[in-house]
């Protein structure tokens, strides 16, 4: 049985340490007493990845859809969701993680400016992740994306859940 954050004793909660994912990067864990977090989500994609049963973790913050646009350029591969994807499921896996028991929830994609509408980089980002998603037969449980705010996200790696924060609002958890 999984025990959500208000379950859990205070002090163990102030023993959990935070990796943070920067933009174009991804992290992993294999302690589940870890959080895994990135901040101000805009456009970008942050995609969790979690196998409870065996307490691997991962966060990939993704900038745009598909690195052609960079073709014959050494690329960084967190950069982008046509690299950044499978790079994650094969550190996941080495890591201890069975693919079929990877639970995966996006976040982002939003669309922040109002000249964004010619490039839609958000909405580039969610139609990437739908084809590459159904490509890699991921189990996507959770959306939390599109509209005009960004999102700070932070995977708790014991239970799998996401504690996602919008300015003004409280925390909620997907």
């Amino acid at each position: 049985m999984r025990k959500s954050m208000a379950q859990r004793p205070q002090n163990l909660e102030d023993q959990m340490r935070t990796l943070v994912v920067g933009v174009a990067d991804f992290k992993i864990s294999t302690d589940p007493f870890t959080y895994i977090a990135t901040f101000a989500l805009g456009s970008c994609l942050g995609i969790t990845f979690h196998d409870e049963k065996n307490h691997v973790g991962g966060l990939l913050h993704a900038m745009l859809p598909s690195s052609t646009i960079r073709e014959g350029q050494k690329i960084r591969p967190p950069m982008f969701l046509d690299t950044g994807l499978p790079l994650a499921l094969e550190a996941m896996v080495r890591a201890g993680a069975k693919k079929n028991q990877i639970r995966c929830k996006v976040f982002g994609g939003a669309e922040l400016m109002l000249s964004d509408k010619f490039f839609r980089i958000g909405s580039k980002n969610i139609d990437m992740f739908y084809q590459l998603s159904d490509s890699l037969a991921l189990d996507v449980v959770a959306w939390e994306v599109s509209g005009r705010v960004n999102r700070t996200i932070r995977l708790d790696n014991q239970t799998g859940d996401v504690i996602v924060k919008v300015p003004a609002k409280p925390e909620f958890i997907r």
